[in-house]
């Protein structure tokens, strides 16, 4: 069963927390980078914004280290992948414990980040990620399904992923599992929006990891479809990846070079400039490995309708979730390049449909908010 958290963002982060423990389990976090690694980030902010005095438990390139960042107490056991990180998990959380006290509430970023505190008979929340959950077989199983059993609550970004992972824990053996969805957030702070005079070429942006899910192959046939409609347009692709070559020598075969940059990495300011400039973000994502491998939410499409861009996104995943359909966004079949098309030729040749789509985004992106999203995690977990 899923239950699915209210969507209205809240007027200011209430201070439920006040002078309570928090301690929040992440995969990684800073300086290394990655979702996950950001989404244990803004939780723990979010959480010390509510008054919580908050440690992450965590383990990076950068430990072993215990050091203070943002207000957040740094708790690193350092890298590594052996069964022995496991017991030094466990080691961290007991050396808190006996120091402070148990907190008054853990959150498990990730389900394998939630197994030391299982392992200690801790009460967590947990939350589950896509990928993370959708390759693991066996005795891994077995052991998401247990972290999954004694999770209060199970929280996900998006209806997609709830129905996914509902399905895998029925393998493991956890049929008619309560899960709950939230929206993520976004922290992402737009940039004034230059005027952009009518008739001149619409900026189009993609920014994303260059893989086969990201179908980026796709995006390219439709900017060619775009040129040969003698529309006028300039696309950036930023970002690398193991499609990055591939790409490359698509944009050449297609004779694309007047109109489309591999922009390749770009700084966090140039992110934010582009978002500003653009358009359109472009990002027609599928579901690969047969159905394994799928875009769970999406921050850079919430990032680009925060920043008032009209998004043109893949339906399969949980990213059609934060649109409207036709309103605030556009979701379609990543495999049709037909529709895929349509869908950029309709925006780049009507700017008032464009414009207002953008606006809409815009609006709509406000749903996107950490403190709403731990807030809902807090509900269901009757903090």
């Amino acid at each position: 069963m899923t239950s699915t958290a209210k969507s209205a963002p809240p007027q200011d982060a209430s201070q439920r927390l006040i002078d309570k423990r928090v301690w929040v389990m992440a995969k990684g976090f800073v300086p290394d980078e990655g979702g996950q690694q950001t989404y244990a980030l803004q939780c723990a902010l979010a959480y010390a914004r509510k008054g919580a005095i908050v440690t992450v438990v965590t383990q990076t390139s950068a430990g072993p280290r215990d050091e203070t960042y943002r207000g957040l107490r740094i708790v690193d056991i350092g890298p590594g992948k052996s069964l022995r990180v496991v017991s030094r998990w466990i080691g961290a959380l007991r050396r808190l414990r006996d120091a402070d006290s148990a907190p008054h509430f853990i959150h498990g970023t990730t389900w394998r980040t939630s197994i030391a505190p299982m392992l200690l008979r801790l009460p967590y929340a947990a939350s589950f990620h896509g990928r993370e959950f959708m390759y693991v077989k066996g005795a891994g199983l077995r052991l998401m399904t247990a972290v999954a059993r004694r999770a209060r609550p199970i929280f996900l970004g998006s209806q997609y992923s709830a129905t996914r992972l509902v399905a895998r824990l029925a393998d493991g053996g956890l049929p008619n599992v309560t899960v709950h969805v939230g929206l993520y957030g976004t922290d992402y702070v737009p940039l004034a929006r230059p005027p952009r005079p009518r008739g001149s070429p619409v900026q189009i942006m993609t920014l994303c990891r260059h893989e086969p899910r990201k179908n980026l192959l796709a995006a390219v046939d439709a900017a060619a479809a775009l040129r040969d409609a003698g529309l006028s347009f300039h696309y950036v692709i930023c970002g690398r990846g193991p499609d990055s070559a591939a790409i490359a020598d698509r944009v050449a075969a297609l004779n694309l070079a007047d109109h489309v940059n591999l922009a390749g990495f770009v700084s966090d300011e140039r992110v934010r400039e582009l978002y500003a400039q653009s358009d359109i973000f472009l990002h027609p994502q599928i579901a690969i490995d047969n159905g394994r491998d799928f875009e769970g939410f999406g921050l850079v499409i919430a990032d680009a309708m925060r920043a008032g861009c009209a998004v043109v996104i893949g339906e399969e995943g949980g990213s059609a979730q934060l649109v409207e359909q036709g309103v605030s966004g556009i979701a379609v079949d990543g495999r049709d390049q037909a529709a895929l098309n349509a869908a950029m030729m309709m925006l780049v040749r009507n700017d008032d449909a464009r414009i207002n789509m953008g606006r809409a985004a815009a609006i709509r992106s406000r749903l996107f908010d950490w403190d709403l999203h731990t807030d809902e995690i807090l509900d269901a977990a009757g903090q």
